[in-house]
């Protein structure tokens, strides 16, 4: 008896299963950057749709209430469970918790707001194209504020983009109004994207990011009530497809496209994650025409083109500048003790994104650190 027991205790014990982040990690390099750029591209591109349809029989500001305080709940609770876990580790100040206020305000209730409030009476691919307008607004906006220099080929891409928005903007169509709406939105999403990243708050990035969300949601409920929302909100007229869409704002939009838009920027080369920029239109404009039978007009393709090609001038001439998440993301990846800062590297594309950059000579390397 006893000699059998020893035998038994004496065997070796089969090595313990792995975890999921070991799983993730034996993943090669390639195929987690490919994942990674196909949910940013496929969940929010498919924001738009979502987007309209959630406000079908859902008043926007109300809507994008509960979207902000369930999702900034959510990742506030996973961020403030592994920052815990660091020794270096304290809660917000009052102080953060302002700033937090007043760029989810600009950043989040300013262009998420604006954006959805125009899909309203806009169709998804359209509120797309004029949203992808970020870049080229960020560019002037940091021309003005902060004096940044454009290199020749981004004042290409400004003349280019103003081209396209013209072109697209048709003021005899009817929707002259929305169109601006959104503009407005994707100014006001690069002006709170700025604002982020220049703010010197020394608080965890995925904290910081759930301390906006939550924020905005306080935001659009204010201006929900103000513009009277309650009064018009019917919930036994809200349909099954709007909570639907709500729920995958929620859950797809604000955490899980935003978590692996984040490990991109840690990733990869800058170039590539702002590749966002123009694709997610097109998957926009796409999914409008399938699902929401949208019409696509000659108008719509010659000035969503040209605006397309005014982001990728935009984006290829300024590779050390990261390109913010879009304004329907609901998400800040600026936000945080760890930013972006300005310099000037060197993207080498024979690798699909490896981070294989290097300064320039005589240039001063770009610390790249977001989270």
């Amino acid at each position: 008896m006893t000699d059998h027991a020893t035998t038994s205790t004496s065997r070796t014990l089969p090595p313990p299963a792995p975890t999921l982040t070991e799983r993730l990690r034996a993943i090669p390099h390639r195929v987690r950057v490919v994942i990674a750029l196909a949910i940013v591209y496929l969940i929010w591109g498919s924001t738009f749709l979502a987007n309209g349809v959630a406000v079908t029989s859902i008043p926007p500001f109300l809507m994008l209430a509960v979207r902000f305080l369930l999702a900034g709940s959510i990742l506030y609770a996973i961020a403030t469970w592994r920052a815990r876990r660091r020794v270096t580790h304290r809660p917000p100040t009052w102080r953060q918790w302002r700033h937090a206020f007043v760029t989810g305000a600009t950043l989040l209730v300013g262009g998420t707001g604006l954006v959805t409030a125009g899909q309203v009476h806009l169709g998804s691919g359209m509120a797309a194209l004029l949203c992808s307008t970020v870049p080229l607004w960020l560019a002037v906006v940091a021309r003005v504020r902060f004096g940044d220099r454009l290199r020749a080929r981004s004042w290409v891409g400004l003349a280019v983009g103003l081209v396209g928005v013209g072109t697209l903007v048709d003021p005899s169509g009817g929707q002259l109004v929305p169109m601006l709406v959104v503009l407005l939105g994707a100014l006001s999403w690069a002006v709170g994207s700025l604002r982020s990243r220049t703010a010197d708050v020394h608080t965890a990035p995925l904290v910081a990011s759930a301390m906006e969300m939550l924020g905005a949601g306080v935001g659009f409920l204010l201006v929900g009530l103000l513009l009277g929302e309650p009064a018009r909100l019917d919930v036994a007229a809200i349909d099954r497809v709007s909570v639907v869409a709500l729920a995958y704002l929620i859950t797809a939009g604000s955490i899980v496209a935003f978590t692996a838009y984040r490990w991109l920027l840690n990733n990869v080369a800058t170039v590539l994650v702002g590749s966002h920029g123009y694709v997610n239109p097109v998957v926009a404009v796409g999914l409008g025409w399938a699902f929401a039978g949208e019409l696509v007009t000659s108008r719509t393709l010659l000035g969503g083109g040209i605006v397309l090609i005014a982001v990728v001038l935009m984006v290829t001439s300024r590779p050390e500048q990261p390109v913010p998440a879009q304004a329907t993301s609901g998400g800040d990846v600026f936000a945080g003790e760890r930013r972006w800062r300005i310099g000037t590297v060197h993207v080498d594309w024979r690798t699909l994104g490896g981070r294989s950059e290097r300064p320039r000579e005589g240039r001063r390397p770009a610390e790249v650190t977001p989270s």
